[in-house]
C-alpha cells in the first residue's frame, strides 16, 4: 500500500508538469527514471537488477555550478545465499527486496554551452518504506525425544531493516530537445551503514543508470 501511495505520488508530479510546463510555481523541474544493479558481490552475496523514479529542483549557486536536491523512489534487490538465524536455524536462497524514499542533495558542476556535460556529487539518505525476503528456512529443533529434527520450509515474509545514509557520483549529459533537455546520467550510491548485522551483514550499495528531462 505505500509502495502505491509513493507511485501515485510521483505519477501525480508527472501530470503536473505535462498539464502546465510553464507554472513558474512548480518546485521540480527534472525527472528522471532509472535501472539500478546492486554491487554488493562477494562470495555469499550476488547483484541484482531493480528500478527507481526520481523528481529534482536545482538551486544556482553560480554561473555553472548548482546545488540539487531531489526526491526519489528506489526498489533495490540483492541475492544472499546462506544467513545464520540462530543456533537451531540458518537460511538459504535469499532474495532480498528493499524500498525506499531517497532524498539526495549535492553540488552540479556543468561544463558546456547548450549540450552541457556535468559531474554531480554529494550525499543521501535512504528511507525504508519497507523490506521483503523470499527463500527456505532450515530448521534443526529437538523432538518429544530430544532427537534432532530437520524441517525446511519456504518463506516469504517482510523484514526489519534500517535506513541508509551514504554518498553518491554521477556524471552525464544534457541534450536541448524542443522546449525540455535530454538527461542522461550513470551514477553510483555507497551505503555507509549496515542496514542489517548479526551474524551476517547487509548494505545497500547500486549502480545506476539514469534517463529523463529537464523542463527549460
Amino acid at each position: 500500500m505505500k509502495n502505491l501511495i509513493v507511485l501515485l505520488g510521483l505519477i501525480f508530479l508527472f501530470g503536473e508538469v505535462s498539464k502546465g510546463q510553464e507554472r513558474e510555481d512548480f518546485f521540480f523541474h527534472e525527472f528522471q527514471v532509472s535501472l539500478n544493479r546492486t554491487t554488493i558481490d562477494n562470495s555469499n552475496t550476488e547483484e541484482r537488477f531493480g528500478f527507481g523514479l526520481g523528481a529534482y529542483h536545482a538551486f544556482v549557486v553560480e554561473k555553472k555550478i548548482s546545488l540539487v536536491f531531489g526526491l526519489e523512489f528506489n526498489r533495490t534487490r540483492q541475492f544472499i545465499k546462506s544467513m545464520y538465524q540462530g543456533h537451531f536455524a540458518n537460511a538459504t536462497d535469499l532474495t532480498y527486496t528493499l524500498n525506499y524514499i531517497s532524498i539526495p542533495i549535492g553540488i552540479k558542476a556543468n561544463v558546456g554551452s547548450k549540450t552541457k556535460v556535468f559531474v554531480e556529487a554529494g550525499g543521501f539518505a535512504d528511507l525504508l518504506i519497507n523490506a521483503h525476503r523470499t527463500g527456505t528456512m532450515h530448521t534443526y529443533l529437538p523432538d518429544e525425544n530430544n532427537q534432532m529434527s530437520y524441517r525446511k520450509t519456504d518463506i516469504d515474509e517482510k523484514v526489519r531493516l534500517s535506513n541508509a545514509i551514504g554518498l553518491y557520483l554521477g556524471i552525464g549529459i544534457r541534450i536541448p530537445v524542443s522546449k525540455f533537455e535530454l538527461v542522461i546520467k550513470p551514477d553510483y550510491k555507497f551505503g555507509i551503514n549496515k542496514l542489517y548485522s548479526y551474524q551476517d551483514d547487509i548494505y545497500n550499495r547500486y549502480f545506476r543508470f539514469n534517463v529523463g528531462v529537464k523542463v527549460k
